[in-house]
């Protein structure tokens, strides 16, 4: 995956988690989202080094 889809994701997973969190979502299902943006996160940083 390169570095331009990591970030497409990183902020489509941010929108998706306000959205969630707007919406009075369940913890679980925040939680589940918070989770996968982290692993974005990290394989982001991973790539840059």
């Amino acid at each position: 995956m390169s570095r331009e889809d990591l970030v497409i994701e990183i902020v489509c997973l941010r929108a998706r988690l306000q959205d969630l969190v707007d919406a009075g979502a369940k913890y679980d299902d925040l939680l589940t989202t918070s989770e996968e943006l982290d692993r974005y996160i990290v394989m982001y940083h991973k790539a840059i080094r």
